[in-house]
């Protein structure tokens, strides 16, 4: 039945705008997944390996509470992920299942020219054409949102370097004379844009003393 391929013209110019305009908000929306996902597991990960220390100072409680929030936050991009994965497949649903109908009402008009034969067989490759193209049209689509890991992985690639382990400016052979430590107004952060951790900290360590923070 040729007459089957005319409306799969216009059928697959849906589909690729469809997808289209599902892919504008859905890259957007993984990105948002990843990013709130790491605080999670970075949370988890500092809190396993500073169990001891958060039992001694009783910070159970507040640290419960902070990867509840993270996790919550979390919980959301990635609800909001699935509800948009969702309403791509309804759409595709849809459409499919107008395919169908579009072809079986053909065969109905086309009943003096069909015997049942060719009608089942016209049916059944409809359904199946519909089932293979909306798999290949939602593959690529999770693809395209599979990629902002690559994404990602290619910024921490651009990310500013540090300062080399070993400076061009050696100190002199017969350096330290003295083993002492000096910090004179020192502030640090981890980030460029983050928050100081230490402000205007002055520490002076002399030779053979010990320290204790």
């Amino acid at each position: 039945m040729p007459w089957i391929l005319i409306p799969l013209v216009p059928l697959f110019i849906i589909f690729v705008f469809l997808r289209r305009y599902f892919l504008d908000t859905s890259r957007d929306i993984k990105r948002l997944e990843s990013t709130t996902r790491s605080p999670v597991f970075s949370h988890l990960s500092s809190s396993l390996q500073g169990l001891w220390t958060i039992r001694a100072f009783k910070a159970e409680q507040r640290f419960q509470e902070l990867f509840d929030a993270h996790q919550d936050l979390h919980s959301e991009a990635w609800f909001l992920f699935l509800t948009t994965s969702r309403w791509f497949a309804v759409r595709l649903d849809a459409i499919c299942a107008i395919f169908v109908v579009v072809v079986a009402f053909s065969c109905v008009l086309l009943a003096q020219t069909l015997d049942a034969g060719q009608v089942g067989l016209a049916l059944s490759y409809a359904i199946t054409l519909m089932g293979m193209f909306q798999w290949g049209v939602r593959q690529s689509a999770e693809v395209e949102n599979l990629m902002i890991s690559v994404e990602r992985v290619m910024e921490y690639t651009e990310l500013e370097k540090e300062a080399a382990w070993e400076s061009s400016k050696r100190p002199p052979p017969e350096w330290p004379t003295e083993g002492v430590i000096a910090f004179e107004n020192v502030s640090f952060t981890y980030t460029l844009d983050g928050p100081l951790v230490l402000r205007h900290l002055s520490v002076l360590i002399k030779s053979k003393e010990k320290v204790h923070v």
